[in-house]
């Protein structure tokens, strides 16, 4: 398939909410407790949440494929964790019929460029233990388990596994 990768812009805050959305339902209902995944899936909130985040200049990549908004990508230069050099993948999501189909490898590879163009050696994320598909994208691409994990904020704390990439 062909995609266009580009950032994001305010326009497409409702396309992003949209994504994220869609994508929490295919991906995490067997992971987060429904009650509770509930307030993660309010469009109108996501689409304000991802218009700040635009606003604020984040690294927010959107794939579009043949004029459909289909995944996204937001990175930063900075850390949770205060690791030296090293940046974050906070989120990756896509509509689940386009999982599998290339998209998260060019979307991937556009936000570690820029994240080495601002100085970032190494990238970050967080994936849930159980979210097989996932860690198997991760570890395919080169992220490597470092051995820390914690729990996730839902009642049934999940728990998150970091993985990182030497760029």
């Amino acid at each position: 398939m062909k995609y266009e990768i580009r950032r994001a812009v305010i326009d497409d805050a409702e396309s992003l909410a949209n994504i994220i959305v869609e994508s929490w339902k295919s991906a995490y209902s067997s992971i987060i407790p429904a009650d509770e995944m509930v307030k993660f899936l309010d469009k109108q909130r996501r689409q304000q949440q991802f218009e700040k985040l635009i606003q604020d200049r984040q690294i927010i990549l959107i794939g579009i494929c043949r004029g459909t908004p289909c995944g996204l990508i937001f990175a930063n230069k900075d850390n949770d964790e205060q690791l030296e050099e090293c940046g974050s993948i906070y989120s990756m999501y896509f509509l689940e019929e386009y999982w599998g189909k290339g998209l998260a490898v060019k979307l991937m590879n556009k936000a570690i460029s820029i994240l080495k163009d601002e100085g970032c050696r190494r990238i970050l994320l967080w994936v849930y233990e159980e979210n097989e598909r996932a860690i198997g994208f991760y570890e395919r691409y080169g992220f490597i388990f470092d051995g820390t994990k914690k729990h996730s904020q839902f009642s049934n704390k999940p728990i998150e596994l970091r993985y990182i990439l030497d760029i």
